[in-house]
């Protein structure tokens, strides 16, 4: 067994000394308040996104920000196999998740694979987040599998697996209590900087992992102001329910962390609001073609 082990010691450590050397010479934000991609503090990558990537899914999509590509697929709602459940479970559906990477998804052959224990772990928070967001109660005694791989990995992949797998269960018609909105943070230079790119997160500065929820309520206050003056260009945040949120690397102060996750809530919110114009606009044009085909 040490031989085997081995190998694999030294490429942590390897990498342990690589980011040590990358945080060291690395200058995350300039004496200008730019980053080295070009943003500023509070600025997130552009944003894309495809829906129907998979025909034999019943739901996909891929959401990409930055360099940063993620696919998701649906497999379901589907009756839940096993036979007669135990008693006392739930007959509200089941959801399950996986992530997994593919190899060339970051550092080569070294990109986490499905069996990576940071992988699973991020599954299962995955699977936390998506059973809270759809509406299970509504198909009982069903199960819906969805599927996370990362095609591209230049950091934030995480949020971008939440926000990949809203939009895959949006396109199979799974219902969704709400658009969840995912983005990271982090403090690099005394800075605190939103969706930290693949550089940045080996600054292995605190960073944080943000989920909400609201979009619809963002969007309706937004469309309601649509006629009157702008007072205020910051984003409407109240009435948003944080679903998950974790801190990852070493601690911080508590005036470090509040304003990581203020910014962190106002980006959420801003990408939800687009996901969910996204998927409201996906829905017009599937009814439209539906609409023409009955003639």
């Amino acid at each position: 067994d040490a031989p085997r082990r081995a190998p694999a010691t030294a490429r942590r450590d390897a990498d342990a000394a690589e980011t040590r050397d990358a945080s060291i010479a690395m200058e995350y934000v300039s004496f200008e308040g730019l980053r080295a991609d070009g943003r500023r503090a509070n600025e997130c990558r552009r944003v894309r996104h495809e829906f129907a990537v998979d025909a034999d899914a019943d739901g996909s999509a891929r959401f990409e920000i930055g360099n940063t590509v993620v696919q998701a697929t649906v497999r379901g709602p589907r009756e839940r196999r096993g036979g007669r459940a135990e008693e006392g479970a739930s007959d509200a559906c089941a959801v399950t998740a996986t992530y997994a990477a593919s190899g060339a998804a970051a550092d080569g052959a070294n990109g986490r694979r499905k069996g990576d224990r940071k992988a699973l772990s991020h599954a299962e928070t995955l699977t936390k987040i998506l059973d809270r967001v759809v509406m299970t109660e509504l198909m009982p005694r069903s199960a819906i599998a969805v599927t996370c791989t990362v095609l591209c990995d230049d950091g934030g992949a995480k949020a971008a697996s939440v926000n990949a797998a809203t939009l895959a269960l949006a396109d199979a018609g799974v219902p969704l209590r709400d658009t969840v909105g995912a983005v990271t943070c982090g403090y690099l230079d005394g800075e605190v900087l939103i969706d930290l790119n693949r550089e940045e997160e080996r600054g292995r500065g605190p960073e944080l992992l943000m989920c909400s929820t609201g979009a619809g309520a963002t969007s309706r206050a937004a469309a309601a102001s649509d006629d009157e003056e702008e007072e205020d260009e910051g984003v409407d945040i109240s009435g948003r329910e944080i679903i998950a949120e974790e801190l990852d690397r070493g601690k911080t102060t508590m005036e470090t962390y509040d304003a990581m996750h203020d910014l962190a809530l106002a980006a959420s919110a801003v990408i939800s609001a687009r996901m969910r114009e996204a998927t409201l606009e996906r829905t017009r044009s599937l009814a439209a073609t539906r609409a023409l085909e009955k003639f």
